[in-house]
């Protein structure tokens, strides 16, 4: 079953736009959600090292889970793989901002680990002095990516894109393991 829901815009987000999807069950759809929130943008910065952004990302995640009293994610290069390329094709606009397609990005990673729930949060903005920690903040904001953020969940997968505009676009799977 997919389900598609709209929120409201939240202006206090600032410039972030931001999109959840949610799988549970051995490698099959049985609930899926997206929701998209699109919001205005601030002054635009300098090119930023996109690797070092990623693990800027999974830190500030794992500090927010700790600050819950959970376990840190562990950080899978290969789901990182998935992620950015998800990222590089929204930024590229191959494919429309969300989740268009997380079918197979689930597949892939159950190729790579036997999973039986997997989440996806996906960002984009402009202009931030720290794209990554502002895509962080709004998700943190959000109930529906907060509620993936310290779900239970033990493995991502980070990928961010920045396209020729100056936009970022910020993928992270979330994979609970059998």
């Amino acid at each position: 079953m997919l389900k598609n829901n709209r929120l409201k815009v939240f202006p206090l987000f600032g410039g972030v736009v931001l999109g959840i999807a949610i799988i549970l069950g051995g490698g099959e759809i049985t609930h899926s959600s997206n929701s998209e929130i699109i919001l205005g943008a601030k002054p635009v910065n300098a090119a930023s090292d996109v690797a070092a952004m990623e693990k800027s990302v999974h830190n500030q995640i794992n500090q927010y889970r700790s600050s819950k009293g959970l376990s840190p994610l562990k950080f899978n290069t290969e789901i990182s793989k998935i992620a950015r390329e998800h990222s590089q094709q929204m930024a590229d606009k191959q494919v429309p901002f969300g989740h268009s397609g997380s079918d197979s990005r689930y597949k892939k990673i159950s190729k790579l680990i036997k999973w039986r729930g997997v989440a996806e949060n996906v960002a984009y903005n402009q202009g931030y002095r720290d794209p990554g920690k502002s895509a962080v903040e709004g998700w943190i904001k959000s109930p529906g990516h907060q509620q993936n953020m310290v779900g239970k969940y033990e493995v991502t997968g980070i990928g961010v894109a920045k396209n020729s505009k100056g936009e970022y676009y910020f993928t992270q799977l979330f994979v609970s393991q059998r």
